[in-house]
């Protein structure tokens, strides 16, 4: 009786912290795309762009980080801001930058690359393009970017600030984002989150630690003439 009580209060505790929701930036229908016009200059995107994740668990404290390779891309510029633009990640770079062995490193990457999450044989990129670069500063920030990600051909519309600078021979924008990775069906653990099909299968959940659906992004976008 004790260990069924036990049970079924892991099961309750799983379904208060799945309910909790997401502390992620709202992701809507993907936009057209921005333009640049024929004044727009071109600047193309080079070698140190990356882009940067967090990821945590739920049942477990302790956090993920690493990259993703930014391959090739552009930014059009008008009048000092970014009015057109995209990028590509090469998802077979993904990467930990956390401090383990490397046989658990490579397990950890082996298992973001594959079906559970990225399914990186099937969608080797993702890309992310420019709607819209408003003006407006905020602490350290100095405009707003809205743009399309694109994850396993699914594609969805966020916005978040963003520093953007502007010189003479070189355009930067960086900026951080929280996104809901089932928003683009990186759906690992979903199934255990939502339906709780086995009390048994909670405690193993609750032993190993249930990975969040928050995935923090940092973009470090440096583009040259």
């Amino acid at each position: 009786m004790k260990k069924s009580i036990y049970y079924l209060g892991s099961a309750l505790m799983a379904v208060a912290i799945a309910s909790c929701g997401s502390n992620a930036t709202e992701a809507g229908d993907a936009q057209d795309a921005a333009t640049g016009s024929e004044a727009a200059v071109t600047y193309n995107v080079d070698g140190t762009s990356v882009v940067k994740w967090k990821g945590s668990k739920i049942f477990e404290v302790g956090e993920h980080a690493g990259t993703i390779n930014v391959t090739e891309g552009s930014l059009s510029v008008e009048g000092g801001n970014i009015t057109a633009g995209n990028f590509t990640m090469d998802m077979n770079t993904l990467a930990c930058t956390d401090d383990m062995p490397e046989d658990k490193t490579a397990y950890l990457i082996g298992h973001l690359r594959g079906e559970e999450f990225f399914l990186v044989d099937s969608f080797p990129t993702a890309k992310f393009e420019v709607t819209g670069c408003e003006a407006k500063a905020e602490g350290d920030n100095t405009h707003v970017m809205s743009g399309n990600l694109t994850i396993k051909d699914v594609m969805k519309n966020i916005s978040f600030p963003a520093k953007v600078t502007v010189s003479e021979k070189n355009v930067t924008a960086s900026g951080s984002v929280t996104i809901n990775r089932l928003d683009w069906n990186v759906m690992y653990d979903n199934d255990e989150i939502e339906m709780m099909s086995t009390v048994e299968g909670w405690e193993a959940k609750v032993k190993n630690g249930v990975v969040g659906k928050d995935v923090e992004i940092g973009i470090e976008i440096s583009a040259s003439k």
